[in-house]
């Protein structure tokens, strides 16, 4: 499999998508602040406000929760080349994950299950942290093609079976 070239290449996120992924959450956890305000003063004259302001509440936390394991594993800049992928600008933090294409242990989500969105994961075997990309990067099918023709042929086919499965059942 590593008989492909890769000059070395930047990915990253349109201005919009590095807005909503960093602070989408902030936006949206103050509206539903705001309207659980009323319900939280109405309450004790109508019970049956308890069941929206519920509802508010778990948004709110599974919202932020999902954010916050999305900060963790999502770099706003991902550097190709042959050998390796070098993640920086986490959101709030200095760190460089740095995955060699050998050292990658598993890949899930997204494109390496044929799904049309979601987080697509990169695991590595020498690193604890597995790193997050979804398909808003610029050029993500590019950087799907590069990691499945670095990694190797077992895992490669694992994917494959998985990207030929789910086109089997639609």
């Amino acid at each position: 499999m590593n008989d492909y070239r890769i000059e070395k290449q930047s990915f990253t996120y349109p201005l919009l998508f590095r807005f909503l992924f960093r602070y989408g959450n902030i936006f949206i956890t103050l509206l539903l602040v705001i309207y659980s305000l009323p319900l939280i003063v109405y309450l004790d004259e109508k019970m049956i406000l308890t069941i929206p302001l519920l509802v508010n509440l778990f948004i709110i936390y599974f919202l932020n929760r999902h954010y916050l394991n999305n900060y963790k594993i999502l770099p706003f800049k991902i550097e190709a080349d042959d050998e390796k992928l070098v993640c920086t600008n986490f959101f709030l933090s200095k760190k460089e994950v740095v995955i060699y294409y050998s050292d990658i242990k598993s890949l899930s989500g997204g494109s390496f299950e044929n799904k049309l969105s979601g987080i697509m994961k990169v695991y590595s075997r020498n690193n604890p942290d597995c790193i997050g990309f979804y398909h808003k990067l610029r050029n993500s099918s590019k950087l799907v093609t590069y990691i499945l023709s670095k990694v190797k042929r077992p895992l490669y086919d694992e994917v494959l079976e998985r990207i030929t499965m789910g086109r089997k059942k639609y």
